[in-house]
């Protein structure tokens, strides 16, 4: 696919040459109607057909579901937020979501997830499948019953507009945590000590092994389930088969939509900690030295906090076991896979907003071009930067715009609540130089944790920022830092850097273009929003991202450009050869 605002400028020659693009999404309701804003706006533009990819996590997950499963009778972005502002505005307990779960049709369309998967072998279910089912029956029923089709929560179904290159391809996220050995028996002589002393040193010794422990991002695609740190990839329509040194050993439908739509925003998984983040802007209306007391205890306590969860993780995980498809592959997965992740049976997978809130680590990994973050963060986005960085630097992507850090002025001009915390501009290098093993990166985040400070509230206000932050890559050392958001938008000098671009959106309030809608007064804990909220939601989405559609613009023809030459110089290059070396 290609942009169409490029195929006046771009000689037909050389359409050939794709300039590839990718979306981000965030989590909750907020980041649902952000994402739906936004690719409506994608689709208006041009946009949208030159993407590659679209990446989502936790909320905006619902949004690409919504768009990609046909519900709407079409896959259209338009008609995949006009059916979310009218779906939305039901609660999770509202009588008519009971009469579909009870009444034909919907009934079996909307059960049989859960049914397939108590019936399953080591079946279960649990409050993740309940909320996913609930979730479902506001989203993923079509307004005209007479389109009720069981595809619609197929994922490998989800395949129809990409076959015939409607859409980009979706990627769903999920994580799951690899519980060490060294954990597990720590924990287990912490729980039998007697002596207070020594069960707080244990207590302790489990919180670093908990820090280092490692998330595994999954991946979820019409074409495939996997995860890349393994090395293990299987056709989506086996997911929930089980599998045996890289054999199936039963034939049973794949997982629901339904599931796996809880699956990916199950955020009342998270710890205590990323509740207290998401509720800090309601807190911050509390006087101050009432504020202040509850901070204290907070920082006081962050470790604790950071492994505490109202849903207990052993419930969590299982709610969303699925059966392990890596069993039994000991010495086949991808070098450096966790110890012991070929034993269970079963592997357990929460919402990958729980490690971080911007789904990047699909996409570094396929060599794009440029990635645009639709961010509806709550908070300070420091972490995505820092951790992206330090990906690159792992994977060995020179290209990757060292040093990029969060646009403080989001903050500082009062968009982003002042009471959101901020890392210090010095956590990207430190964790960049520590990011050389994994067990490093991850001692280094809570380290960069440990130092967070209360932002400077009393800053000048130099005019509201801009919803859209450039920054381009390059592994040439006479371009300098790539830490500075580009300003000049010169095609040529852009076209010379050699590196990835990131195009950062963050969602905005606007009270010119759209008045009356603040998105951080809009928690992720919201579980209904009137027409009209998230009508003005997905209005500004719209407006953010169109507004920084010229910057998106020069950024791909730069990326063509730099593509174009590389095609001729490589053209060349083969005509010297073949004059060199004639058959």
């Amino acid at each position: 696919p290609y942009c169409g605002c490029f195929l006046k400028q771009i000689p037909d020659a050389s359409l050939p040459q794709q300039v590839e693009e990718i979306f981000i999404g965030e989590k909750g309701f907020r980041a649902m109607c952000n994402t739906a804003g936004a690719l409506r706006a994608a689709e208006n533009t041009g946009i949208l057909d030159a993407t590659a990819y679209i990446s989502a996590i936790s909320g905006s997950c619902w949004t690409l579901g919504t768009l990609y499963s046909g519900v709407t009778g079409t896959y259209s972005p338009k008609a995949a937020a006009t059916h979310l502002r009218q779906r939305v505005q039901l609660p999770y307990l509202d009588s008519r979501i009971f009469d579909m779960l009870i009444t034909k049709p919907t009934n079996k369309y909307l059960l049989s997830g859960l049914i397939l998967k108590a019936v399953a072998s080591n079946g279960s279910l649990s409050l993740v499948d309940i909320y996913g089912t609930l979730i479902s029956a506001r989203l993923f029923c079509p307004s005209d019953l007479s389109l009720l089709d069981p595809v619609h929560l197929s994922l490998s179904h989800f395949r129809t507009p990409v076959d015939d290159a409607r859409l980009p391809l979706p990627i769903f996220t999920a994580i799951s945590r690899q519980v060490s050995q060294v954990e597990k028996d720590l924990e287990t002589e912490r729980d039998i000590a007697v002596d207070e002393n020594r069960t707080k040193e244990l207590g302790k010794a489990v919180q670093k092994a908990f820090n280092q422990s490692e998330w595994l991002w999954y991946e979820f695609s019409p074409y495939e389930v996997g995860c890349d740190e393994l090395g293990a990839w299987i056709p989506s329509w086996s997911l929930g088969r089980e599998f045996h040194r890289g054999k199936s050993r039963q034939r049973v439908p794949e997982i629901s939509f339904t599931i796996l739509a809880g699956i990916y925003a199950s955020a009342f998984c998270a710890s205590l900690q990323h509740y207290y983040q998401e509720v800090k802007p309601l807190l911050s209306q509390l006087p101050a030295v009432v504020y202040n007391w509850i901070t204290d205890i907070v920082n006081e306590r962050e470790d604790s906090f950071d492994v505490m969860h109202p849903v207990p993780l052993d419930q969590a995980r299982g709610a969303l076991l699925i059966p392990n498809f890596v069993r039994g592959l000991q010495g086949h997965l991808r070098e450096g896979s966790p110890e012991g992740v070929e034993e269970p049976a079963t592997i357990g997978l929460m919402d990958a907003g729980a490690e971080l809130n911007i789904p990047y680590y699909p996409l570094l990994r396929r060599n794009v071009d440029c990635i645009i973050a639709l961010d509806a963060s709550a908070d300070s986005q420091d972490l995505w930067f820092t951790k992206a960085e330090a990906y690159a630097i792992r994977k060995g992507l020179r290209q990757w715009p060292k040093g990029a850090k969060w646009p403080k002025e989001i903050l500082t001009h009062g968009h982003v609540r002042a009471s959101e915390t901020s890392i210090p501009p010095t956590a990207t290098a430190k964790l960049a130089e520590a990011a050389e093993t994994e067990v490093a990166e991850q001692a280094e985040r809570e380290s960069d944790r440990n130092e967070k400070v209360l932002p400077d509230v009393t800053s000048v206000d130099t005019g509201p920022p801009p919803s859209t932050y450039v920054w381009i890559g390059s592994s040439k050392t006479d371009h300098g830092t790539s830490s500075t958001p580009i300003d000049v938008f010169d095609e040529e000098a852009l076209a010379s850097r050699d590196g990835i671009g990131i195009v950062y959106m963050p969602i905005l309030p606007n009270d010119k273009a759209v008045p009356g809608i603040d998105p951080y007064d809009i928690s992720t804990w919201k579980f209904e929003m009137s027409e009209e909220e998230s009508g003005k939601l997905m209005d500004l989405a719209e407006y953010n991202f169109i507004s920084g559609v010229p910057k998106i613009k020069v950024i791909l023809k730069a990326m063509w450009l730099r593509k174009m030459r590389a095609r001729k110089e490589a053209e060349w290059r083969a005509r010297i050869l073949r004059f060199e070396h004639p058959p």
